[in-house]
């Protein structure tokens, strides 16, 4: 199966784009006196907004570095973890308008964000460590 666009290029775009969005959220925050806000939501607004940051870095990252395996299997792996990626800015963010304003320290939609962050570099680390390996 060949796929037109590199997925590193998919990566490396949403990385940035997630930052020129980060800065937005920095910028929603600053206008909506969020800083006016009780200790504990402000902090939400900011972990959101963190959280968000991460997100953008991880696959800016991925873009970069990112070799596709031959092995079929692998690749899967590695395609099941870029859509991983991929999403968790999309969830992350909607976790950040949607969740930080009801003041809940349980927050959803950011936790699946953040699990979807960590299984899908999980398993391109997977994936980079089985070749690792087989090299020594």
């Amino acid at each position: 199966m060949k796929i037109p666009i590199k997925i590193s290029i998919i990566h490396a775009v949403m990385g940035l784009l997630t930052f020129v969005v980060f800065l937005q959220t920095g910028w929603y925050m600053k206008t909506n006196e969020i800083g006016n806000l009780s200790d504990a939501q402000r902090m939400i607004y900011r972990a959101g907004h963190i959280y968000f940051l991460f997100s953008g870095l991880l696959n800016l990252s991925i873009g970069m570095q990112l070799q596709l395996s031959e092995t079929t299997w692998k690749k899967t792996v590695q395609y099941l973890g870029s859509i991983l990626l991929l999403l968790s800015p999309l969830i992350l963010l909607h976790g950040f308008y949607q969740e930080a304003n009801l003041g809940q320290i349980d927050r959803g939609m950011t936790s699946i964000g953040v699990f979807s962050s960590l299984a899908g570099m999980g398993l391109h680390t997977l994936i980079f460590l089985t070749g690792f390996l087989k090299k020594s």
